[in-house]
């Protein structure tokens, strides 16, 4: 299997043979090969999907929107070498009591991924996903021993195959999707007629994204009292006074 899967790469044979090598030793509900560029929403590859089990928009919406508020997505840029990583991994600290985890999220039906995240040419970084629903429960020890274990030649097949088959998209072909900071902040100005700062759009997208004050404060190089002072004027120009009114406002440009 594993020859084959070296031999399959650049070719249209690869991903099921990939899919394969994955499937003998771990089970999933979802498979997604994906690639991250810098400045462009992500482009999907390949996928299979069990049938039936994922809410049918779910994979539209992520392609869309959604996947700015993915924690394999934010992580991109700190990947380095690649790695697998599990969910709870590289989410930020508040991820799972998120609005976004609890609606869109844990309303898919998932419960758990792991994902194989790979740079690639031009800055780009593969990605590739591995779901489980709630039917399947979390991965199991085993399976992220054996994940770990061979990572090393999963990573260098997944990033052999997304150098050749996907070269980083030329500017100007993608329309790439404007910072969440900026959606908030146009959306604020000219529809809800209040005037953010761009620092405070700046933590109004990492508070819907899951972050505490503390890790919003680290994200931007900021001390915590300050991220604090920033997020109580937010609160008070929307007239909020929790995360879940916070997106209750700004859900729409999910």
């Amino acid at each position: 299997m594993l020859r084959d899967a070296m031999q399959a790469v650049g070719t249209p044979a690869f991903f099921d043979v990939y899919q394969a090598l994955f499937r003998a030793r771990v089970a999933f509900g979802t498979f997604l090969m994906m690639r991250f560029d810098p400045g462009q929403p992500p482009s999907l590859l390949d996928h299979w999907i069990e049938p039936g089990r994922l809410r049918p928009t779910a994979l539209a919406e992520y392609l869309e929107s959604t996947y700015a508020f993915d924690p394999f997505f934010q992580y991109r840029d700190r990947v380095e070498g690649g790695g697998v990583f599990r969910l709870s991994e590289v989410a930020p600290d508040r991820f799972f009591s998120s609005e976004y985890y609890l609606q869109y999220y844990r309303g898919s039906g998932l419960c758990d991924e792991v994902g194989l995240l790979a740079p690639v040419a031009r800055g780009g970084v593969a990605h590739l996903s591995m779901s489980r629903r709630d039917a399947q429960g979390p991965f199991r020890r085993a399976e992220l021993r054996y994940l770990r274990k061979y990572a090393p030649l999963l990573l260098e097949l997944l990033t052999q195959h997304c150098n050749k088959i996907s070269p980083a998209a030329q500017d100007g072909l993608v329309v790439a999707r404007p910072p969440l900071a900026d959606l908030i902040r146009n959306y604020a100005k000219h529809v809800l007629q209040f005037a953010l700062t761009a620092r405070e759009a700046q933590i109004a997208g990492l508070v819907l994204q899951g972050h505490s004050n503390g890790s919003a404060a680290k994200t931007l190089e900021i001390a915590t009292e300050t991220c604090k002072v920033h997020r109580r004027n937010l609160y008070r120009k929307l007239n909020i006074s929790s995360q879940r009114d916070l997106f209750g406002l700004f859900k729409h440009l999910l």
